[in-house]
C-alpha cells in the first residue's frame, strides 16, 4: 500500500482501521470503526450507506448505517422525501468518485428541494454545509448491482484527507456489504493472479509489475482484468480490499 502524505502514526492507525474491517460484522463495530477512522479525520459527522439497484439501474434498497448524524434530522429528511434528492447522493449513486462538496455544488442547479436540504442541516446545527465543507465517496460493484456511499461532514478541502478516503473506502464498503447481507463468494485466484494482486497492493504500476515479473504490460493488464472479473471490483483498490476479505491476500 503506497502511502504519500501521512505520518507515520497516522499510517499505523489507517492499516488497523483497515485490518479491523476484515472482522467487522455487526452495526455497531462498523460505527467504532469509523469512530476509529475520525481519529484521523476531524469530520463533524459520518454516515454510510449500502445501496441495491434494480435490472434497470435503479435505486431499490438503501440500507443506512448512522455513526453520529442527528436521528431526527435524517428522519426529516426521509419523511419529506429528501434524502435521495440531495446533490452530493445523486453524484455518489452517478459517479461513485471522491468528491467534496464544494465542486459539487458549484456543478448542480439549486432546486426548491437543494434549498429545503441545506436549511434543514442548518436548523440541526451544520452551520458550515453551505460552504460545502465536506467529502464523500462510494464504490460499486462491477456487476452494477450495489453500491456504498460514506459521507463526512465538517472536513476541509486536504490532499491527507483524499489519500486517506481513497485508500479505507474500499475496505469500509467491504465491511459495510458484509453488514447489509449481500453474500460475496468469490472464485479463487491463480498462483499468478495471487502475486499480481499483492504487487497491487504494495501500489505498483502495470508498468511496475510488467518489470519485477517480467511479463509484458498487456499480460498484465489480462491478469488484472480477469482478477476485476472474479471479485467484482469496479477499481484496484476495490479489487485489494475483496481480495483481503476474501483470504486471498495479506494485510502485511
Amino acid at each position: 500500500m503506497k502511502i504519500k502524505n501521512l505520518s507515520k502514526h497516522d499510517a499505523i492507525t489507517l492499516l488497523e482501521v483497515i485490518n479491523q474491517s476484515l472482522s467487522c460484522s455487526s452495526d455497531e463495530q462498523f460505527v467504532h470503526l469509523m469512530g476509529r477512522l475520525g481519529d484521523l479525520l476531524p469530520y463533524q459527522a459520518a454516515i454510510s450507506c449500502m445501496g441495491r439497484f434494480g435490472e434497470n439501474g435503479a435505486l431499490k434498497e438503501m440500507k443506512i448505517t448512522n455513526v453520529d448524524y442527528p436521528e431526527e434530522y435524517l428522519a426529516e429528511l426521509t419523511q419529506r422525501g429528501l434524502l435521495t434528492k440531495d446533490p452530493v447522493v445523486i453524484e455518489n449513486y452517478k459517479s461513485f468518485r471522491l468528491q467534496y462538496w464544494a465542486d459539487t455544488f458549484s456543478q448542480s442547479d439549486w432546486s426548491h428541494d437543494t434549498h429545503d436540504i441545506m436549511s434543514i442541516a442548518e436548523d440541526y446545527g451544520f452551520s458550515r454545509v453551505r460552504q460545502g465543507y465536506g467529502y464523500a465517496h462510494g464504490v460499486q460493484n462491477l456487476k452494477g448491482t450495489e453500491g456504498s456511499f460514506f459521507c463526512y461532514h465538517g472536513l476541509e478541502r486536504s490532499s491527507r484527507s483524499e489519500e486517506i478516503l481513497t485508500l479505507v473506502i474500499p475496505h469500509l464498503h467491504v465491511a459495510l456489504n458484509r453488514l447489509a447481507g449481500i453474500p460475496k463468494k468469490c472464485s479463487p485466484l491463480t498462483p499468478k493472479e495471487t502475486e499480481i494482486i499483492n504487487w497491487v497492493k504494495e501500489g505498483k504500476s502495470t508498468w511496475d509489475i510488467s518489470v519485477i515479473l517480467g511479463i509484458s504490460e498487456r499480460t498484465v493488464k489480462f491478469h488484472v482484468g480477469n482478477i476485476m472479473h472474479k471479485l467484482d471490483a469496479t477499481t484496484r483498490t476495490h479489487a485489494v480490499a475483496i481480495a483481503m476479505e476474501q483470504g486471498f491476500v495479506d494485510i502485511d
